[in-house]
């Protein structure tokens, strides 16, 4: 833009032309939205790789003209890694994967547009205030903790056994999902980009819960893992009689459970703000209430108990939080605490009914977890390699305990068992001691954050442009999720899945982006400029 446009009468002279560009792509966005979701959708359920590409090359175009819509809707794709897309011959690639390489290639395409229209010396010098900008909007203890995960997971190629499928895990679940962070802090943001990303991270899991309830009401199948030819095949009770919903797409009714639970308390903090509050209409608040029950029955046909208490944790504290008594939180988890103590063999025996070879072999899992850590203390196994260490399938001195003061165990029935089943184990193994820390300093800047931005939201007045009741429910929601996923994680796997990293980066780059740490709203010569 000129200088004449960017002085104060320059300003008031295009200030009608920009507004009214910045109406008539706001009339645009439901149909661009709307188109970006079918193309992706429907390259990924046409099966014939050449007759797909067109559409892929559509959402291509849309990307790039409006890359923010892309990368926010980003999150409707995050489940179907384990039903991943056939792109030729025997090549397959998840579908959320697929449209992030999209999105990093369009990002790249506007870069160097840029510098060519600034030049060498002035381009270099853009990209660096760029930088700086970003490390500025993530904050140094975030910042740190990202670079000690990657670090710790960058370390544990050097170990593994298999690094072939070491370096795959590196890429799905550490790059990838801080590669979205920051094309998301870079291109998507903004208070409408902050709600739809909000609401993609809802309807990704209504639609897990649509197909969980068409799973278990008319069409009982699933898919077999990709390994067994990605087939559908009968949906099974398991060993307790039980028939479990997967969704089609997952697994198991566990992984179903886990990526459900996170959704539940987010959706529930924006159902249970005050009516005129500011930030979240009627008909939105409605509509997350619709899809809080929809959760509860589908994370009911999951039978994942682990995702039940993360899920019933994660409601809890937003309840409470909500009707503003913090307070109650402690005397409910003290309580908690005395009856666990009190009670524990009841617990324990109501916790593992129906489930006691799961029980068994979870508590030998983590003896077996704490031996590879004994021999493993600082640098771990690598990602993806406990099953490779563990079982004599893969080993010639596996950790796999057949055999326990001189009795059979239950272990000796399931020898391919791919992590520990408990999150603080399957860090420590996967990414050593420099991944464990990071993780744990990014989750406590997490929390700590969501708390500060629910407190200060209540001090705020509702008629303020803040929107207070808004900004506050979203950050609520976010660290309840967060909370449910570690507290189901304590049981079973809560980061080392595509989909879940990438749902944990994507609530923390939807938490800057509430917090404003993402920067201000861009003005509307922005969003016009780069959107053409």
């Amino acid at each position: 833009m000129s200088r004449a446009a960017t002085s104060p009468t320059g300003a008031r002279r295009w200030a009608p032309t920009l507004r009214r560009r910045a109406r008539v792509w706001a009339a645009r966005e439901p149909a661009l939205i709307a188109a970006t979701i079918a193309t992706l959708a429907l390259y990924y359920v046409i099966p014939a790789p050449l007759l797909a590409l067109p559409l892929l090359l559509a959402y291509a175009a849309l990307a790039w003209l409006r890359l923010d819509i892309a990368l926010a809707t980003l999150p409707l794709s995050f489940p179907y890694w384990f039903v991943p897309k056939h792109i030729g011959g025997h090549a397959v690639l998840p579908l959320s994967e697929i449209a992030l390489g999209v999105c990093l290639a369009v990002a790249l395409g506007y870069e160097l547009r840029h510098g060519w229209r600034l030049g060498g010396p002035r381009a270099w010098r853009c990209l660096a205030r760029r930088l700086r900008a970003l490390l500025a909007r993530l904050g140094w203890p975030l910042a740190l903790g990202a670079l000690l995960l990657v670090a710790g997971a960058t370390f544990g190629l050097l170990v593994a056994r298999r690094p072939p499928e070491a370096l795959r895990a590196w890429r799905w679940e550490i790059v990838e999902p801080l590669l979205y962070l920051l094309l998301l802090l870079c291109y998507a943001r903004g208070p409408r980009n902050m709600w739809r990303l909000v609401w993609a991270l809802l309807g990704s899991a209504v639609l897990l819960a649509a197909l969980a309830t068409l799973q278990i009401a008319a069409w009982r199948v699933t898919f077999s893992p990709l390994a067994a030819g990605n087939r559908l095949i009968p949906l099974l009770p398991d060993g307790a009689g039980l028939l479990r919903a997967t969704a089609f797409v997952y697994g198991s009714g566990n992984s179903l459970g886990a990526a459900l639970e996170r959704a539940l308390p987010l959706a529930l903090a924006l159902a249970l703000v005050p009516p005129r509050s500011g930030g979240v209409g009627r008909r939105a608040r409605a509509l997350a209430l619709v899809v809080c029950l929809a959760l509860l029955l589908a994370l009911d046909w999951s039978g994942s108990r682990g995702a039940w208490v993360g899920a019933a944790i994660g409601v809890l504290v937003v309840i409470c939080l909500t009707l503003g008594r913090p307070w109650l939180l402690v005397v409910l988890a003290a309580l908690g605490g005395l009856l666990a103590v009190w009670q524990r063999n009841q617990l324990i025996a109501l916790a593992l009914a129906g489930h006691n070879a799961t029980g068994q072999l979870r508590l030998l899992l983590w003896l077996a977890a704490w031996h590879m850590i004994r021999d493993h203390p600082l640098l771990g196994i690598g990602l993806d390699q406990f099953l490779y260490l563990y079982s004599n399938l893969y080993s010639s001195h596996p950790y796999w305990i057949t055999v326990l003061n001189g009795h059979p165990t239950i272990a000796g029935t399931q020898p391919n068992l791919a992590h520990p089943h408990n999150l603080l184990l399957d860090l420590w193994l996967s990414i050593g001691v420099l991944g464990l820390a990071g993780f744990l300093i990014v989750l406590g800047v997490v929390w700590r954050r969501c708390w500060h931005i629910w407190r200060a939201a209540r001090r705020i007045p509702a008629s303020a442009r803040q929107r207070p009741a808004a900004v506050g429910a979203v950050a609520l929601g976010i660290g309840a999720s967060l909370l449910a996923g570690i507290v189901h994680g304590m049981v079973d796997s809560a980061y080392f899945e595509p989909d879940l990293a990438l749902l944990f980066w994507a609530s923390v780059a939807l938490l800057l982006l509430v917090s404003g740490r993402a920067g201000a709203p861009a003005p509307a010569s922005d969003l016009v400029s780069d959107h053409q």
